[in-house]
């Protein structure tokens, strides 16, 4: 205690404005939390199964962690507000220069922001955490044994039909699955209500657009030839079926077999802006335009290639070992299943023709309900959540008119399955085979692509940058408000809140009569200039008519320019911005050709407020200090 009393001694001796602030105090305090909260994000998320759900960088306010925040930095903020209005040495006549004046003002700033901002020490001790628990090497290896393994998790039977075969000869070729541009004059193949004909492709490749900001459609081609388009930064690539190739040398059955699976269970290579986007070998309708994309079609190919050289090996000893990693991997994630590598072989194993004849669950269903493959496994709040069905009999309609059924209607002059597969109603459909053939084995598989997402989102997650505007402008408002109590009083402060709240209503009023009279028309050109000359007047008053107002005037004015400086100078980007919104309109330039200053600035724009907010903070200490001299 002796210490502490000599060196508060020492600085109000040699620097009584830190003296004043207690900013030595708050910062070691403030640090001493920033730490705690470093621990406490650094373990949050120790046990793997935390990270098995759908976003965890929102576990932070999701969790109730904010709330302690909240808690700790106002009993912060008003325990440090108690010690430092217990002396006013401006209000008090003691001598403040500029250079104190703002000083002051910048160390409001300084502890208001260390004591609000405990959300980065925790993100940065989770981002951490993640980043040493899995190394991005080590987990390389892991997703590339998972996309590996997971040709044998037969969850789905979508991913083993013939329209998912890319090895060896089917990489560029495109898969028709409408049963309505069938060609039937040419190869085709059929399994129950599904029928697949191979085409070769040829691309038009279209740089220009419309005035809607559209591309053009190449001249001469037929919009329902279109196979699928690949959308590039400056142009769209349009790939059009060309002739029918016969693939019958490398389709050995129609039906459902590992040898056509070529699923990415996870990918983590398409980011954009630092958003990360992932893949699962259940994202059947991600669209033509991504597999499209060379990278997804490479690795789509290389994992058909690795499972069909893995197949036809024929050593159930390498199809186990493979089947162990994945398990392994499974345990140290923490992903619940009941599977053991020698009954999944079992169910995987049959070198005659590698058909899938067994199905693993998605998740572990009560036994007095029915199991839903389309269900999500866990909703939230712990609860099944199972996904509803239409009212309309699929089957029946399928064999009666294939893909028929527009807006819940079946189209009776729509092309027949039952040409292509006469023998249909014989056949056991591909949903009763999957019910049939159903085991009591379950994995589950969303848990793992939850995990895999989320250490991936945490770990190019910039939460700073992302975030750091927030703050800033909390601590900033506080600062100016808190300054202008020490400056101006309670008194002026609160007439200031008043005054701000009548001009508000007072400009809504003048606004509705404006547009009861004139309409609609350009009112956001009034809006905006009349805010900015009423809060040009508000600035001019103070610098060249203080001594011709009273002082009570004179500090509801300051008040609001202190407060209201930034605010200012947003509505003047604003007004540019509108302006040049109108030019383009005007000049019929296409909306993504002609960016407004906002929108090229970004985030930048927050930046540049706030040094202004700063740089006007500190020429307007003059302005206070002959305030202050003005008589009562």
């Amino acid at each position: 205690m002796q210490k502490i009393y000599k060196f508060n001694q020492y600085l109000l001796e040699k620097y009584p404005t830190v003296w004043n602030t207690k900013i030595v105090w708050m910062l070691l305090a403030s640090i001493i939390i920033h730490i705690l909260f470093f621990i406490i994000g650094y373990v949050s998320h120790a046990d793997p199964v935390s990270l098995q759900k759908y976003d965890v960088r929102d576990d932070y306010f999701r969790d109730g962690m904010i709330f302690i925040h909240l808690i700790i930095s106002v009993l912060m903020i008003v325990g440090w507000l108690i010690m430092m209005f217990k002396n006013n040495a401006f209000k008090n006549f003691y001598p403040s220069s500029k250079k104190k004046l703002f000083l002051q003002f910048l160390q409001y700033f300084i502890i208001i922001f260390v004591c609000t901002t405990f959300y980065f020490s925790y993100m940065t001790g989770f981002q951490m955490f993640i980043k040493n628990k899995y190394p991005d090497k080590q987990m390389s290896e892991n997703v590339e044994l998972i996309n590996k393994a997971s040709a044998f998790i037969s969850q789905d039977l979508e991913n083993y039909t013939l329209d998912n075969k890319t090895f060896p000869q089917f990489y560029n070729l495109y898969c028709e699955t409408d049963i309505e541009k069938i060609n039937r004059n040419q190869k085709y193949f059929v399994y129950y209500d599904r029928v697949y004909q191979y085409y070769s492709l040829y691309s038009k490749t279209v740089y220009k657009k419309d005035k809607y900001g559209e591309y053009f459609f190449p001249a001469g081609e037929n919009r329902n030839n279109v196979a699928y388009t690949e959308n590039k930064e400056n142009s769209v690539t349009y790939y059009f079926k060309k002739d029918v190739v016969d693939m019958s040398p490398y389709i050995k059955t129609t039906g459902l077999t590992y040898y056509n699976f070529s699923g990415i269970f996870y990918r983590n290579d398409l980011k954009k802006k630092g958003y990360l986007r992932s893949y699962s070998s259940e994202d059947n309708d991600i669209g033509y335009d991504e597999f499209a994309k060379d990278s997804q079609k490479k690795q789509r190919f290389e994992i058909n290639r690795i499972t069909t050289e893995l197949l036809n090996r024929k050593n159930p000893a390498e199809i186990e070992k493979l089947m162990k990693n994945f398990l392994n991997i499974s345990k140290d994630f923490g992903i619940r299943n009941n599977l053991d590598a020698k009954s999944w072989v079992k169910m995987v194993y049959a070198p005659d023709d590698f058909n899938v004849r067994y199905f693993i669950k998605k998740y572990k269903n009560p036994a007095s309900e029915e199991y839903d493959p389309n269900a999500r496994p866990l909703d939230e709040n712990g609860s099944y959540a199972y996904t509803e069905t239409t009212a309309i009999d699929s089957t029946v309609a399928t064999v009666d008119s294939a893909a028929a059924v527009v807006d819940g209607v079946i189209d009776n002059n729509s092309v027949q399955i039952k040409d292509f597969n006469p023998d249909i109603k014989k056949q056991l459909s591909p949903e009763k085979y999957f019910k049939n053939n159903l085991t009591d084995y379950y994995y589950y598989t969303d848990d793992l692509n939850d995990l895999l997402r989320n250490v991936d989102l945490v770990k190019s997650t910039d939460f700073f940058s992302e975030n750091i505007h927030i703050y800033l402008w909390i601590a900033f408002f506080l600062a100016t408000i808190i300054f202008s109590f020490r400056i101006t009083g309670l008194k002026s402060l609160l007439f200031s809140v008043i005054s701000a709240g009548v001009l508000f209503l007072a400009i809504i009023l003048i606004t509705v009569l404006y547009s009861i009279a004139d309409g609609r028309n350009g009112i956001e050109f009034f809006i905006s200039y009349l805010v900015f000359f009423i809060g040009l007047i508000i600035l001019l008053i103070p610098l060249l008519m203080m001594k011709k107002v009273k002082k009570l005037i004179s500090s509801i004015l300051i008040n609001l320019s202190m407060n209201g400086f930034v605010l200012f100078i947003l509505l003047i980007f604003f007004i540019i911005s509108i302006h040049q919104d109108r030019a383009c309109n005007k000049a019929n330039i296409m909306a993504n050709n002609c960016k407004t200053i906002i929108e090229i600035l970004e985030f930048n724009l927050s930046y540049i407020i706030l040094i202004c907010g700063f740089v006007f903070m500190y020429l307007y200490t003059s302005v206070l200090q002959k305030w202050k001299s003005m008589p009562q």
